[in-house]
């Protein structure tokens, strides 16, 4: 079965102790428990190592990850613009062409955001603006668009290089002022995850238990839930990705996308849980529902093609699965289920040479992936269930 257990965005399922055979490895089920250096172990000794492994890579990886939703455009330098500085430092923008109306740099209909191609027109937006530096209606259009879906980056980039200490409009003035309080907010949030982190890091050690850990990030983390000062949406995001009760989780991740619908991988987590869940109709309602607004989100991508190649739609499941590859190769899990859909769709030995390829980098696979590629494990028996 997948690794449904250790993906860092998705905490932990269920209870590890729930349903244990006794004797046998509570996660592989084939060797047996190994209690040499915890009698309570219910993990055979390969397995105890590797969870702990994946374990603590999975708290590391949300310190360097969490910050950003979406990945950055390759080659372009993303800055965190006028950190701390609130709407006091936009006053060195000077209001002028007060006459200018911004209906038209928001009209966005026929485009390809609307679409689905967020991503394109973001970056047809960063290109024509490199053309064209003192283009202060395609600035904003950009603005706009990166703030309505919730990819800040784009918006703090655009602001802080083609709009700040420009000569813009009285509306534009407001407009930018909002964005500036939004974004601080954000940001601030982010600051606060990794200060947890490493405030957790001093207080616990990096090699203490991964569950204590993740419980004291989520306690922290949880003091500031209602608070006006940090983006709530994140917050509930970040406790869910660090929440070890499965459906204790899937409940923050639904608090964010009711705060912020553009959170697109908590989207495609609560998917991909009904998926495992066996409610193939619901994790393909939410998917479509969320595809129809971002084509291009790679953990949509992803989600997507394990639930076609799961329902049979082998050649779906593929294309689906190579987009996610091509779009973000180093999201978590696009390799393995571009390798899985290579492999069900007659492919086996590109399969096997390409996990070659990421073995020779020290990339770790599930054992169950081994199984699939050898044929001893079905598609539904790796993607659905417990």
């Amino acid at each position: 079965m997948e690794n449904q257990g250790n993906e860092w965005w998705t905490g932990y399922s269920g209870d590890p102790f729930d349903n244990t055979s006794y004797g046998l490895c509570e996660n592989c089920k084939r060797r047996a428990i190994d209690r040499s250096e915890d009698p309570k172990s219910v993990y055979c000794k390969q397995c105890r190592e590797e969870l702990n492994r994946q374990k603590k890579r999975k708290v590391v990886c949300i310190a360097g990850t969490l910050a950003l939703i979406v990945f950055l455009v390759a080659g372009v330098s993303f800055f965190v613009f006028m950190k701390k500085s609130k709407v006091e430092d936009t006053q060195d923008i000077q209001t002028v062409q007060n006459t200018s109306d911004l209906g038209e740099d928001q009209n966005m209909e026929d485009s390809l955001a609307e679409d689905g191609y967020i991503l394109t027109e973001m970056n047809e937006l960063l290109s024509a603006l490199e053309e064209d530096p003192e283009d202060i209606s395609t600035a904003f259009k950009l603005t706009d668009l990166a703030m309505q879906y919730a990819y800040y980056d784009y918006a703090a980039y655009a602001i802080n290089q083609y709009i700040a200490e420009k000569d813009i409009s009285d509306k534009q003035y407001r407009r930018l002022n909002r964005y500036v309080n939004e974004l601080n907010i954000y940001y601030d949030t982010c600051d606060l995850n990794d200060e947890t982190i490493n405030q957790i890091y001093e207080d616990i050690g990096e090699d203490g238990d991964p569950y204590e850990i993740m419980d004291e990030y989520c306690r922290i983390m949880a003091e500031y839930l209602g608070n006006s000062d940090y983006d709530q949406a994140l917050l509930y995001y970040c406790i869910g990705s660090m929440t070890a009760d499965d459906e204790t989780r899937i409940n923050y991740l639904k608090e964010c996308i009711a705060i912020n619908p553009y959170y697109f991988n908590a989207q495609a987590q609560i998917a991909t849980n009904c998926r495992r869940q066996g409610d193939l109709e619901q994790a393909r309602q939410i998917l479509e529902e969320v595809y129809a607004v971002n084509k291009e989100d790679y953990s949509i991508l992803r989600s997507y093609a394990t639930l076609e190649l799961v329902e049979g739609n082998l050649e779906k499941g593929l294309d689906y699965a190579t987009r996610a590859y091509e779009m973000y190769e180093e999201g978590d899990y696009v390799i393995d289920t571009y390798i899985i859909a290579l492999a069900a769709n007659g492919r086996a030995d590109e399969a096997k040479e390409l996990a070659k390829e990421y073995e020779a980098e020290d990339y770790l696979f599930d054992e169950d992936l081994y199984d699939f590629l050898d044929g001893k494990m079905t598609l539904e028996d790796y993607y659905v269930g417990e």
